[in-house]
């Protein structure tokens, strides 16, 4: 023996050369005690070999050959009590402080249970009561349930290797028992205290050999489940772990790994035993194993090996998690998607090791899928097969396949193939070509499954049989090393996966890009996009709007979370792509949704890396196709604005949104995207707002309306932001003039302002761009008929100043005065006033055609509930009655006279100045048939022209003077005329006035004495006018009219009134010029000749009333 195990030359070379030297031995002795069949000859080398241990020392590490062969010669021995003798002898001369002895000696004792199980468990059993109660009280509950403390790890671990090969060696139809009654114990948590690298090794290696002895049972045909062992799993992954106080061991890490990588072979083990796993005990494994794949990849000759047996478990979990092809692919699913952390990691040997897993694992289940599989992983046929068919699936025996198998759906390709292609552009060598594998593996799968009856896939299987093959060309291409670009082989793939992929996997594949466009890797990210592009360009026609909406969405939060600034404007691209290819007012909607939220939630100006959506409007607007689109999109945003509950006479002033309309944040983003179009278009934005220069010219107007109400309420931000918009059109289209209007007056709020600023405004447009008038006149028209108050105002205030300019664009004017006279009627006011000042406006040359249209018009409007409305409608009829033919006056000559009349008692000053000038300009067309009747009117009225002909308003008094002249002549008194222009007439001065008042009253009284009656009772109705002056003029007046009426009629009715009303107001009334004036009154009246006859018939009325009592 000792020539044997000499150390050769070549044995030194590696050490795999030693155990294959000492396994050849051992077959030798095997096969020689087989064929010499001497008990007594096998008994006398027994002895023979027992001799043999004084010619090695304790330490020497080939004593372990020695107990092999010692073993295999007991194994054969049929004596007990031989073999009992000699293990004792085995056991005392061994060194079990040695890994490679105690090892050799474990498995010496393991040799000698495959004849002698019960001997060799009752030699342990000493040892265990000799040194006092020990760990493995599972191990050894073969026997007995009572055990002393442990001594020391060398011999916990030297017996946990004797029990495991004791297990392995043992007959497979008597080791059931012994397992379960091990297992069946708490033994087994004691040797989690073993501290030493080499015991925590023995003790895995035990568990380890215990399972592969229930495999070997299996073999042989007496399979049975392994009781306990998920927690056997726990207990493994507790010793791979990292002990704190093991920071003694002068190799403490290289052993770590060493012991790590074993316990993840004796995991695969376990887990290749029945029962199957459960979900529970499958994550936590993973949980504590997927983490080896981030270890350093130094020293490589035991990290790689650590890494295999990682990938090797991983494939057992998968093979033998499941009931059937659709629980499997379930786990594949899950572990798929925990490795996906280091496929994308941004080290390379971890994306190698990622990578390379998930190709092992997907050819594990191809085999299961297509060719049953193994459990232990054997290749082709094997003892261990199980083929997919009934015996596999218990439940699912009498099923047909496509229930057995997974469906194509289960394999997630959509999200898998968004992983793993990236990966295909990495900068790793070895990456691209494991992807590329990868991808061919999962469409390979994916084409051997049944596929539903209903699938349209069938009709292009020989398309997808096509690609697939091409696939597996580029492939060939890269295990070959040819000198390729790579960036020609990363199209080549792209195309082909394009086709493999079916519409919903498509959809899935665009959905999940976000994670891959943000991949550490810079190539990878590039080669998203990429796909991205390919796919929305050859398959954008395939997605729904709500698919395209996703996508999307999923393309904006990558461009949200790029930093790269190249990568976000690739990513850009490929949105700009989508949007081209597919749903083009879904994208936008998207984008500007995303905006308006940044802007509520994100401080836009102080974003790190910038505002994505400002370089995605920017990107649109240099865009040769979307630079329109978005413009036209943009600008049909802003016409669906949010109505504020305030901006519509159908709401309440709550100011809150209306349901139905568009989102407030959005209205923002939109004008915020316009000026980053108008700033950042180059030329191409800039054609396209030349283009749509009408719309955008129309919607930035209505939303001043808009704008401005909110300003008002102190909301100022939108309207800044509309101005900064409105200011970028301007330059952008070269508008400087409006540009300088806009400047000055932008930010006026008053009411008048603004509107005024939008005449201006279009104005400007009209002299310098009048080819654009008709266009927007026709979108302003349009825009009357909004649900939004002040944005119909704005359209009004616009259009009220292009009337001026649309004589030349044939029909247009006539479109205009159509529309402007149907919302005369609007609820607003203002709208009411400007339409009709734009109707007051029509060029001269075409406005006898519209004036009769337009007096009525203004009939209708002088009596509005609105008092601006009012006011404009007086003026309007000032400016139309310049240059209206009597035609057209003299049918509502009596009308307007009426409601005139009852304009000029208005508390305006400004509506009495207009009313009654406008009273005198209808004396024009007095007349003609008209003459009695606005005669009539003229009597009723001239009372009170000369009552307000001292006003205490100039404007007032002037518009009463000019009136009281023109109708002059038309009463047929000569001397009025020459009164009417007389000093006292023209004077300033009260007492002029009141002279005046009392020649008036004479002339009056003497040329129209039947009229005085009329005048008197209209005079004494302005006693109580609201204005001081005028109460004291109607005073004045009454009394003057009386004092020179002889009409004794008259004087019954009125006089002891106003007497006594002269009376009242001189002792109670409270400004001094009503008092004055009632003095001056009375005097008047008491001086008259008519007081006598008065004063005489009041007496007789009493005496007569006295007589009768």
């Amino acid at each position: 023996m000792k020539a044997y195990v000499s150390d050769t030359e070549d044995l030194k070379q590696d050490p795999m050369y030693q155990e294959t030297w000492d396994d050849m031995i051992i077959n030798f002795l095997a096969e020689s005690l087989d064929v010499i069949q001497d008990a007594d000859w096998v008994i006398s080398l027994g002895n023979a070999f027992t001799s043999q241990y004084e010619l090695y020392t304790s330490d020497d590490e080939h004593s372990a050959l020695l107990h092999r062969c010692f073993g295999m010669l007991l194994q054969k021995v049929k004596d007990r009590a031989y073999v009992r003798n000699k293990i004792d002898w085995m056991y005392r001369q061994a060194n079990i402080t040695i890994p490679t002895n105690r090892l050799g000696l474990a498995k010496a004792f393991g040799l000698v249970a495959a004849s002698h199980l019960d001997t060799v468990l009752d030699k342990l059993k000493d040892i265990l009561d000799n040194v006092g109660q020990s760990i493995f009280r599972r191990f050894l509950s073969f026997f007995s349930d009572s055990f002393k403390t442990e001594e020391s790890d060398d011999i916990h671990a030297g017996l946990a290797l004797m029990y495991g090969y004791a297990a392995k060696y043992a007959p497979s139809t008597v080791i059931e028992a012994r397992i379960d009654a091990l297992v069946g114990t708490n033994m087994l948590s004691r040797l989690l205290h073993v501290r030493h690298p080499t015991a925590k090794q023995a003790v895995i290696t035990a568990i380890d050999l215990l399972g592969r002895a229930v495999i070997n049972a299996a073999e042989n045909g007496a399979s049975f489940p392994l009781k306990r062992r998920d927690q056997m799993l726990d207990y493994i992954l507790t010793l791979m772990g990292r002990d704190n106080n093991n920071e003694d061991f002068a190799d403490s890490t290289l052993e770590l790994l060493h012991t790590q990588a074993l316990a993840l072979s004796a995991c695969t083990t376990l887990v290749s035993v029945e029962p199957k796993l459960t979900i529970e005990t499958r994550n936590h494994v993973l949980k504590a194993t997927l983490g080896f794949f981030a270890l350093p990849s130094d020293p490589l000759e035991v990290v790689n090996p650590l890494i295999d047996n990682l990938i090797t478990l991983l494939c057992a979990i998968l093979l033998t998690s499941g009931e059937d092809g659709r629980s499997r692919a379930e786990q594949l699913s899950h572990i798929l998607r925990q490795i996906d952390l280091y496929v994308s990691s941004p080290v390379d040997y971890q994306r190698k090791r990622g990578c390379l897993a998930v190709y092992e694992m997907l050819l594990k289940f191809r085999m299961v899928c297509i060719s049953g599989y193994c459990a232990l992983g054997c290749q082709g046929s094997c003892t261990h097969s199980k083929q997919i068919d009934r015996t596999l699936h218990g439940n699912f025996s009498n099923l047909p396949s496509a229930f057995v198998l997974p469906s194509r759906a289960a394999l997630n390709l959509g999200d898998r193939v968004m992983m793993y292609l990236p990966r295909c552009a990495d900068t790793n060598s070895e990456v691209r070509k494991v992807s590329a594998q990868i991808l061919d593996q999962l469409f390979s799968i994916s084409l051997s499954l049944p596929r539903p009856a209903p699938s349209n896939f069938g009709a292009d299987i020989e398309l997808s049989y096509s690609a697939l093959s091409s696939l597996e060309d580029v492939i060939a291409i890269l295990r070959s090393d040819a000198s390729i670009d790579p960036s020609e082989v990363f199209n080549r793939i792209v195309s082909s996966v394009c086709i493999l992929l079916t519409k919903d996997e498509l959809v899935a594949t665009l959905h999940g890009c976000t994670a891959a466009i943000c991949d550490k890797i810079k190539q990878s990210a590039e080669g998203a996009i990429q796909a991205v592009i390919e796919f929305v360009t050859k398959r954008g026609n395939e997605l729904t709007e709500t698919e395209v909406s996703r996508t999307a969405q999923s393309l904006l939060s990558a461009t949200n979370h790029v930093t790269d600034k190249h990568l976000r404007l690739e990513t850009l691209g490929a949105i700009s792509s989508l949007a081209e290819n597919t749903s083009t007012k879904v994208v936008f909607n998207e984008i500007l949704t995303l905006a308006g939220r940044d802007i509520v939630t994100k401080d836009i100006s102080r974003l790190r890396w910038g505002w994505p959506m400002q370089d995605a409007f920017n990107a649109f607007s240099q865009h040769t196709v979307l630079s329109f689109l978005f413009l036209e999109h943009v600008i049909c945003i802003l016409d669906q604005t949010p109505v504020l509950r305030g901006d519509s006479e159908k709401a309440d002033n709550s100011g809150q949104l209306v349901d139905g309309q568009v989102d407030g944040n959005i209205l923002q983003a939109a004008i915020i995207a316009l000026t980053a179009f108008f700033r950042g278009g180059g030329k191409l934005g800039k054609k396209a707002v030349e283009q749509n220069y009408a719309s955008v010219l129309a919607e930035l107007t209505l939303q001043l309306g808009s704008c401005h109400v909110l300003a008002s309420s102190g909301q100022l931000e939108p309207l800044r932001a509309l101005l900064t918009a409105f200011q970028a059109f301007c330059d952008c289209v070269g508008d400087l003039e409006m540009g300088k209007i806009l400047a000055r007056d932008g930010e006026q709020n008053e009411n008048e302002k603004w509107i005024n600023l939008l005449g201006e405004i279009a104005s400007c447009i009209s002299i310098k761009r009048p080819k654009e008038v008709q266009t927007i006149c026709l979108l302003l028209s349009k825009s009357l008929n909004r649900q939004q108050k002040y944005q119909r105002e704005a359209a009004a205030a616009a259009l009220s100043e292009f009337v001026r300019y649309s004589g030349g664009f044939g029909t247009l004017l006539e479109q205009m005065v159509e529309v402007l006279c149907q919302h005369v009627s609007d609820e607003s006011p203002n709208v009411r006033r400007l339409c009709l000042r734009g109707l007051v406006q029509i060029p001269s040359i075409h406005i006898l055609r519209y004036t009769a249209q337009v007096l009525g018009v203004i009939l209708a409007l002088l009596d509005d509930s609105d008092e601006s409305v009012q006011l404009t409608a007086v003026s309007c009829l000032l400016m139309i009655l310049e240059s209206a033919p009597s035609d057209a006056v003299e049918p509502v000559l009596i009308n307007l006279s009426v409601r005139l009349r009852n304009l000029q008692v208005c508390l305006n000053t400004k509506m009495r100045t207009n009313a009654f000038a406008a009273f005198g300009t209808l004396s024009n067309y007095g007349v003609g048939a008209q003459r009695d009747a606005f005669l009539e009117q003229i009597h009723t009225a001239f009372p009170r022209l000369v009552l307000h002909a001292h006003d205490d308003d100039v404007g007032v008094r002037q518009a009463c003077r000019n009136t009281l002249r023109r109708i002059a002549p038309l009463l047929e008194m000569e001397a009025l005329n020459v009164l009417l222009n007389s000093h006292c007439f023209n004077s300033e001065h009260r007492s002029d006035y009141e002279d005046f008042v009392r020649d008036f009253s004479k002339q009056f009284a003497q040329h129209l004495p039947s009229r005085v009656d009329t005048c008197v009772a209209s005079i004494i109705q302005a006693f109580d006018a609201p204005w001081p002056v005028i109460q004291a003029n109607a005073i004045y007046l009454s009394s003057s009219m009386l004092y020179f009426s002889d009409d004794q009629h008259i004087l019954a009715l009125y006089f002891t009134q106003v007497f006594g009303v002269l009376v009242g107001k001189m002792s109670r009334s409270a400004d001094a010029v009503v008092r004055a004036t009632c003095s001056s009154a009375l005097g008047l009246l008491l001086k008259s000749t008519n007081s006598m006859s008065w004063r005489a018939d009041r007496l007789d009325r009493v005496d007569s009333t006295r007589r009768d009592s």
